[in-house]
């Protein structure tokens, strides 16, 4: 059975892009394009794992980050966050917030995949 991976991203370019590659890749994929939505998704699809903005709309994706943590039955699935963020108290906080893997944009499709198949495992 293929790995779920919820994609939460306001920019649909980007959510186009990124589904395709993890499709190619052989994942199954949900989407979301605002904190919100994301968290609705997150509890109805229940992912492996979660590709998070940390610039969202409604939210900081720090903060969504760390709801996910809070909620019964998430505190082990893995986040991957993507920003345009390049500083490293960016990356410190990312940490602090229960993100995986910190993904610098634009996304390198290639390391991306690498670094998926790394957090679940396999």
């Amino acid at each position: 059975m293929p790995k779920k991976i919820l994609i939460i991203d306001d920019d649909y370019n980007i959510v186009k892009k990124s589904r395709e590659e993890l499709l190619k890749a052989g994942y199954t994929v949900v989407s979301a394009f605002c904190a919100k939505e994301g968290i609705e998704q997150l509890k109805k699809e229940k992912p492996d794992c979660v590709l998070l903005d940390l610039v969202l709309p409604d939210n900081s994706g720090f903060k969504v980050a760390q709801e996910i943590k809070n909620l019964p039955g998430f505190l082990d699935t893995p986040i991957i966050a993507t920003s345009l963020k390049h500083e490293e108290i960016d990356k410190h906080i990312a940490a602090k917030s229960g993100i995986t893997v910190y993904v610098e944009k634009p996304i390198d499709y290639a390391r991306l995949l690498f670094d998926i198949k790394d957090v679940l495992g396999g």
